[in-house]
């Protein structure tokens, strides 16, 4: 390609895919078992699959992520069975399943059971981009954002001042009490 043309071309910009208006049912899986992006899916399938298994399931609740959690139930569930026993792969095979029977995608539970013991990384990382890929979203919503979060503590207030000028004595700018 010569100087001239490559200078031409527009620059790439991000594209946005338009989200289904309505689930999708039936027919395969939309997401590859090996296809491991977005890269934060990635990471999060290989280094912490309990947070991408609570997320996706947050995610088939509600596909906005308005009211995701990053530490919900099916979080800790997977997390406690993988720490303990080294079975979250079994927790995982269910949520497989019940991704299947819900977008009425062919398979079967001995399918389910291998992909999620052999390849539990690649298998939760699948799982949740095809929740991405066949849940409706409304018009003008986008699912750009992941979690959300939590606002900061603060440190509580104390409390008021006793009203009969029992309360603690100001301090003065000399750092003396009056």
């Amino acid at each position: 390609m010569d100087q001239q043309q490559y200078q031409n071309q527009a620059p790439m910009q991000p594209t946005h895919q338009p989200m289904p208006s309505q689930q999708i049912q039936g027919g395969e899986w939309k997401a590859g078992l090996c296809n491991c992006s977005p890269c934060e899916s990635c990471l999060l399938g290989s280094c912490l699959p309990c947070l991408l298994v609570g997320k996706t399931a947050d995610r088939m609740r509600d596909p906005t992520m308005a009211t995701s959690d990053l530490m919900n139930s099916e979080c800790m569930i997977h997390g406690l069975l993988t720490w303990f026993t080294g079975c979250g792969w079994i927790y995982a095979m269910m949520k497989r399943t019940e991704i299947r029977d819900r977008f009425e995608i062919p398979g079967s539970a001995m399918g389910d059971c291998c992909t999620s013991y052999w390849c539990p990384c690649c298998a939760v990382i699948q799982q949740d981009n095809e929740v991405k890929a066949r849940l409706p979203v409304a018009p003008g919503v986008t699912i750009d954002n992941q979690y959300q979060a939590p606002p900061p503590m603060g440190m509580p207030s104390p409390p008021p001042a006793a009203a009969n000028g029992a309360g603690p004595a100001p301090h003065t700018k000399e750092g003396g009490f009056h």
